[in-house]
């Protein structure tokens, strides 16, 4: 079995070399995953010369394509929110929270930042659909109550219903993801820096490494 070898001792063989040049032309966050993995590899003691790199290049490919999903996602859950439709916020809510895990799947990384967010906006907009259910129940009783001609229920399931419909609006905007024309930037938060590629290693000679975050839906 060949020798392990350290990354910095892998990015000084020709194969490693090679490796360099075809990650130039990957995205940062791509870039991020493939070192992630390649780091993983040396830790474990299973990268050596003759070491197979095509199944990370795969995998960095899935999973920066999963992580720009989930950032058009979160695009779409913050238009959801500021429609008011919370069930639709909820669904992307759960898409996005698959995409992450899917990029985390694929050996990249998700911030904590960004996964702790989903997990809010999957409780917030289950809350918003529980609250704004009852307001249509309600505002449905109302109606019941005005078009029989009594008044004075109709405006106490009217006032039950609004009040309902703000408690939704609440929980709802608590989603928001910053707003349609907000950052919806995927944090990777990569144990490697996502601005750095592998060309930062000095393959001349002896050198040192330049660069080494299921739906929680609530319920009453």
């Amino acid at each position: 079995m060949p020798d392990p070898m350290t990354l910095d001792e892998y990015f000084q063989t020709e194969a490693g070399q090679q490796l360099q040049t075809d990650m130039a032309g990957m995205s940062d966050a791509e870039n991020a995953t493939m070192m992630s993995q390649l780091q993983s590899a040396a830790d474990a003691g299973d990268l050596h010369e003759g070491f197979n790199t095509d199944g990370m290049f795969l995998d960095s490919q899935t999973a920066e394509g999963a992580r720009q999903d989930a950032e058009q996602l979160q695009g779409e859950q913050a238009q959801a929110v500021a429609d008011g439709d919370w069930d639709k916020a909820h669904d992307l809510a759960q898409q996005t929270q698959y995409e992450m895990q899917e990029v985390q799947d694929h050996g990249g990384d998700v911030a904590p930042a960004e996964l702790d967010q989903n997990s809010a906006d999957l409780a917030n907009t289950s809350w918003a659909e529980y609250h704004q259910e009852i307001a249509d129940d309600n505002a449905v009783t109302a109606a019941s109550y005005a078009d029989a001609g009594d008044a004075d229920h109709a405006a106490q399931y009217g006032e039950i219903a609004a009040d309902q419909g703000a408690s939704a609006a609440d929980y709802g905007a608590l989603a928001d993801q910053g707003g349609v024309y907000g950052d919806h930037t995927v944090d990777t938060s990569s144990s490697f820096d996502a601005t750095a590629n592998s060309s930062s290693y000095d393959t001349s000679g002896s050198s040192e490494s330049a660069a080494a975050d299921p739906s929680a839906t609530a319920s009453e």
